[in-house]
Order: structure tokens, then C-alpha cells, then sequence
């Protein structure tokens, strides 16, 4: 899914984020099914949540703004926390728990930086 930062509000650790580089950011989802199924030596199933699919959040930065310096130390010390994605238009708000800054990616001379976090739950599923 790609957003548009003109529509959307990206809060980490409790600061909205501000100073992107391009006018999109991606949401994307790794890992088979939603569901796997488990079955037994006579023949019983039962459906169990699979918990190997992740969510990747990718957004880039301009490298003076105000919050990338912040991104940039969060990495480097590893803090595991919410990222909230609201949905401007809809008034709607996406909760990535569990959820840490997985790399920033800088190109010596580039205009901006882009800063991927990978979350294990969203909206608590």
C-alpha cells in the first residue's frame, strides 16, 4: 500500500513525524496466510494465526529535518515501540506494535534518507 504524506500522520514513540524526503510512504506485508493449518496424527486440524508475517513500513527523510536525527539514534539503540499511521482522510488509524527501525539507509551526497521499520502486529492482529 502507498501512501501520500499529504493524507497521512506517522507518530513514533509518541512524535509525529515530519521532514519527508519523497511524497510516499509504503506498507508492506511479508509471510504466507493469515493462517496456517496444524493437523494431528488422526486426522484433527486446527487453525492457528501465523505468526511469521511482519509488516515493513518504509518512509525517507530529508537529512536536516527535525525528527530524522531522532530516527537515526532510535536505530542505533535498538527501542521497540508503536508506530501510528492516521489516515487523514478517513479519520481511521493503523497501530504497528512491536515495531523497530530495522535500517536508514544513507547514499553519501543524497537528499534524503529512508528509514524502514518492521512491526509484528498491527491494530493488535
Amino acid at each position: 500500500m502507498l501512501f501520500d504524506i499529504r493524507n497521512i500522520e506517522l507518530v513514533w514513540r509518541g512524535i509525529t513525524l515530519t521532514g519527508f524526503g519523497q511524497s510516499k510512504v509504503e506498507i508492506t506485508q511479508s509471510g504466507e496466510g493469515s493462517n496456517e493449518l496444524i493437523f494431528g496424527v488422526a486426522g484433527e486440524c486446527i487453525s492457528i494465526p501465523n505468526y511469521k508475517r511482519r509488516w515493513t513500513i518504509t518512509a525517507t527523510f530529508h537529512p536536516y529535518s527535525v525528527c530524522y536525527p531522532i530516527l537515526e539514534q532510535d536505530n542505533l539503540y535498538n527501542f521497540e515501540d508503536t508506530l501510528i499511521v492516521r489516515d487523514l482522510n478517513t479519520g481511521t488509524s493503523d497501530i504497528f506494535t512491536y515495531c523497530t527501525i530495522s535500517s536508514v539507509n544513507k547514499k553519501q551526497d543524497s537528499e534524503e534518507r529512508s528509514v524502514t521499520w518492521q512491526a509484528a502486529k498491527r491494530n493488535g492482529k
